[in-house]
């Protein structure tokens, strides 16, 4: 019973945006609009609106921030792995983790 259910909410979705990396779909609950975002394939984000073009503006919004995201990973320095290896580089302590048998809010200097 619920796979039907399931199966009736998947035909009720309406695609509100598509490129090559994300898609977004909308359905209307009667007293919103549920609204999901998916990056490759896979689901990122959801929220809710209510009507359709708030919903649309949602996404919007929201999709302009992942790809200033995707745009800053893709440029040398964008990323938090070359951010944390330049702090690294000029002597910032960073946190222990919790791998280590330390405390978590003691400092480490790197090595």
């Amino acid at each position: 019973m619920a796979h039907g259910a399931e199966r009736e909410a998947e035909e009720q979705r309406i695609l509100i945006h598509a490129d090559s990396r994300y898609a977004a779909y909308s359905m209307d609950l009667d007293y919103m609009w549920r609204w999901e975002i998916l990056r490759d394939g896979e689901f990122v984000q959801e929220g809710c609106s209510l009507s359709l073009d708030s919903a649309r503006e949602a996404v919007s919004h929201v999709l302009r921030f992942f790809q200033r995201q995707d745009e800053a990973a893709a440029q040398p320095g964008g990323n938090s792995a070359e951010i944390k290896r330049l702090l690294q580089t000029l002597g910032t302590p960073i946190p222990i983790d919790d791998r280590n048998e330390t405390t978590k809010n003691e400092l480490a200097q790197p090595e």
